[in-house]
């Protein structure tokens, strides 16, 4: 299966116009092969904001037009995606991303871990409990955002649930690049998962963004990689490999099994 992240720029508070960018970006995607997508962090509104009543001014509704706009491509398309939005529910506002597949809405997940970042300084931590991984027709997904990589128990805890690629829209700024070049391996070869790193590449209100969007697989290779700028990158992924948690050496008989060999009682996390 051909997987691609989307090193997409945002024009912050133009929700449709991301929108409308953001289909043209699956249609290539799409032409390219690819049946799933991922794309950064608040991909959709921005993520630089001043205060919390312009966040809730930028923030969408998860039925609204703009997110119509992706459902409608998948469907027109027959891909799956994951794309970040600020999303207003009543009175909150949460950091989220949706996953959508030809079909319409599977699920999203709400960003339960905020730094005092960008919009992340002014929104509303999710409570909830559950894992965020997703059966879709293209495999188990889970999700994770940003500044949840620092956190390897949300990353084991999504793995553990069933997850072969992990998702993870971000906004990591220019000094993130111990992220980028070391955590994304790691985090992918602990839990021996794919993972889906969507960054962006430009900048917004004198923030510049890393780039390095990344696609790594389940042994901490790194299978494409961005520099900055606006990118799409694609790769072949063996879901299999994600699911037999062994670890085969072929110049020997030595066999590694992390995940039968994990003892949890005695495990305090």
């Amino acid at each position: 299966m051909t997987v691609a992240v989307a090193q997409l720029g945002v024009l912050l508070g133009d929700a449709a116009g991301n929108a409308r960018r953001a289909a043209t970006c699956l249609e290539e995607a799409a032409t390219e092969g690819a049946e799933f997508v991922v794309f950064p962090e608040c991909c959709l509104t921005g993520y630089v904001v001043d205060d919390r009543a312009e966040a809730a001014k930028m923030a969408l509704d998860a039925g609204g037009p703009e997110l119509g706009v992706i459902r409608d491509a998948c469907g027109r398309l027959g891909v799956h995606t994951v794309i970040g939005y600020l999303e207003r529910d009543g009175e909150s506002v949460f950091n989220t991303v949706a996953l959508y597949g030809p079909e319409g809405l599977i699920g999203s997940y709400r960003k339960r871990h905020l730094p005092p970042l960008g919009a992340d300084r002014f929104i509303d931590a999710s409570d909830d409990v559950e894992s965020a991984v997703f059966g879709t027709a293209v495999g188990r997904i889970g999700i994770a955002i940003c500044y949840e990589i620092r956190f390897p128990e949300v990353m084991r805890t999504l793995a553990l649930a069933g997850a072969e690629m992990i998702v993870l829209p971000t906004n990591w700024p220019v000094q993130s690049t111990m992220l980028a070049d070391h955590f994304t391996r790691v985090r992918a070869a602990e839990n021996l998962v794919y993972l889906l790193v969507a960054n962006r590449g430009d900048s917004e209100r004198g923030t510049d963004f890393l780039g390095n969007s990344q696609i790594v697989d389940p042994f901490g290779q790194v299978l494409a990689k961005a520099d900055r700028g606006e990118a799409l990158l694609l790769a072949d992924v063996d879901l299999s490999r994600a699911r037999d948690k062994t670890i085969r050496f072929p110049t020997s008989d030595l066999e590694l099994s992390p995940w039968r060999d994990r003892r949890p009682a005695g495990y305090r996390i």
